[in-house]
């Protein structure tokens, strides 16, 4: 390459490069230590429901952070119907209440409740996705989106499988090929935006089948580039456990669930 070579930035380019956003780092420490930064990707796996979880996740990424959260701007791709709506607003009005020591009966109503519940959930986005060709569109249409809400830092994808099946004709694309493509064109749009990815897929989506089974044993699956992190989701006996997977550490974190409340295990 010619070292006099002037490299020609977009408008779009330059907005996304100069705009400030909240650092990601630090959000959901029990899972992600000082992690994640600003274009990783993070994919959730499971055989089990994993919405109790993602809405946790959800609520701590909005909270603000005089309120010990990460005060995020996320955007929600609901594609599998499945992210309850009422659980995510009763998780995040729990929350809240905790952090201000009230009990949710005696602070519902009042002003200063009110004032911390909008300005937490202004900061959230969803999407509706309903078949493949709208799901291309929005994906193809998302630098638009995150020009027009510049502070979005965390999208989330749930799930990012849901029309696969839909999408195959006379020949059958296979699974791990599939998710490549659509993360090539993810990883188009974050090189450009300062934004975390999180994507869900059901365990058996897979072309290997040993890669679920041994999922404790490798560092990472040589099939899924460009994914920074990988969390695989179980339950047994009561307990649900989580496997955290990087390129730096592999980690086993522990939860049991009462009233659809997460109750983490301290570590032995």
């Amino acid at each position: 390459m010619d070292r006099n070579q002037i490299k020609v930035e977009s408008g779009v380019q330059l907005l996304a490069r100069l705009t400030k956003k909240t650092e990601i780092e630090g959000f959901y420490p029990v899972l992600f230590n000082s992690g994640p930064k600003f274009n990783e990707v993070i994919e959730m796996l499971s055989n089990i429901s994993m919405s109790t979880l993602l809405i946790d996740m959800i609520c701590e990424a909005l909270l603000p952070i005089r309120l010990g959260g990460s005060q995020l701007s996320v955007l929600i791709f609901n594609t599998d119907g499945d992210l309850n709506y009422d659980a995510l607003i009763k998780c995040l009005r729990k929350k809240i209440c905790s952090c201000l020591s009230y009990e949710p009966s005696e602070i519902y109503n009042t002003e200063q409740f009110k004032s911390l519940f909008n300005e937490t959930i202004c900061n959230l986005h969803i999407l509706e996705i309903y078949d493949a060709t709208q799901f291309y569109t929005t994906m193809y249409n998302l630098e638009n989106i995150l020009t027009e809400h510049s502070d979005i830092s965390l999208v989330i994808i749930d799930t990012l499988t849901a029309f696969y099946w839909s999408e195959q004709g006379y020949k059958i694309t296979k699974m791990d090929l599939y998710l490549r493509n659509l993360l090539q064109i993810i990883r188009k749009v974050m090189k450009d935006y300062k934004i975390t990815v999180l994507y869900t897929r059901p365990e058996y989506f897979t072309s290997n089948k040993d890669t679920t089974e041994k999922f404790e044993r490798y560092n990472f699956d040589p099939t899924m580039e460009g994914v920074d992190y990988h969390i695989q989701l179980t339950f047994d006996n009561s307990i649900y456990n989580l496997t955290v997977v990087t390129s730096e550490f592999n980690i086993k974190r522990h939860f049991t669930m009462l009233d659809n409340t997460i109750h983490w295990m301290l570590e032995q």
